[in-house]
């Protein structure tokens, strides 16, 4: 049986995108290889994404480069005995007052568009080794317990809040 952990990347959707972003680059008067720069920079960031399955009896997570697959990480699903669950603390008053309001608002936008990379939720397999091994990383509470669920019903481990 193969579950995918929430939300899948819309591959559609990052296409779209990255033509979009890229047609500015295209027609800029520049010379060509600050356009091979800022295209390859718009490839990479909209083409970048993780999936995250429970796929019969092992977990595999495959991260996604400029629409490239990178090389898929296994774990097998009886060794792990512990779905480890953290909450990610954002920016606080002090990192506000040395870095202004931008910290913020770079925070929100990376949370937003790549929640993979800088999500506040995550969760993460701990194995018999005290292996671990991230699982998932996003937002919002109804994903991140429909996650927690799919990895604790696979697993059978118990939950570890850290």
């Amino acid at each position: 049986m193969d579950r995918p952990l929430l939300p899948l990347p819309n591959w559609t959707k990052r296409i779209v995108l990255c033509v979009v972003l890229s047609l500015p680059g295209l027609i800029a008067p520049s010379p060509w290889i600050v356009k091979l720069f800022a295209i390859a920079f718009v490839v990479v960031m909209t083409g970048s994404a993780r999936e995250s399955r429970v796929r019969g009896d092992e977990f595999e997570m495959q991260l996604f480069v400029g629409f490239f697959p990178a090389r898929v990480e296994r774990c097998k699903l009886k060794v792990v005995v512990e779905v480890e669950t953290l909450l990610r603390q954002g920016p606080n008053a002090a990192d506000f007052l040395l870095f202004g309001g931008m910290m913020w608002v770079m925070d929100c936008i990376m949370q937003f568009i790549w929640p993979w990379m800088s999500g506040e939720f995550e969760l993460a397999l701990i194995t018999a080794r005290d292996k671990r091994v991230l699982a998932w990383r996003g937002n919002g509470d109804a994903i991140f317990q429909e996650n927690l669920a799919i990895l604790t019903s696979a697993t059978g481990a118990k939950i570890r809040r850290a």
